[in-house]
């Protein structure tokens, strides 16, 4: 029978709490930094449209003439 050291049980015991909270925080962050970028997505949405827009526009003036 191998005697387990109790400094090895605290280590792997501490590993077990720490983990999952460093990775719930991780998550959060992860999960709070996607929200802000949703927003740049947006303006890089109509931003897009709106050059899509303006070449529609300028192939029709060209084809007018």
């Amino acid at each position: 029978m191998e005697r387990i050291d109790m400094q090895e049980t605290g280590t792997w015991g501490l590993i077990t709490v720490i983990g999952p909270i460093i990775l719930l925080a991780l998550f959060v962050w992860v999960i709070l930094r996607n929200r802000k970028s949703r927003v740049s997505k947006d303006v890089t949405e109509r931003a897009t449209k709106a050059n899509y827009a303006a070449e529609d526009a300028a192939l029709k003036d060209e084809e007018g003439r």
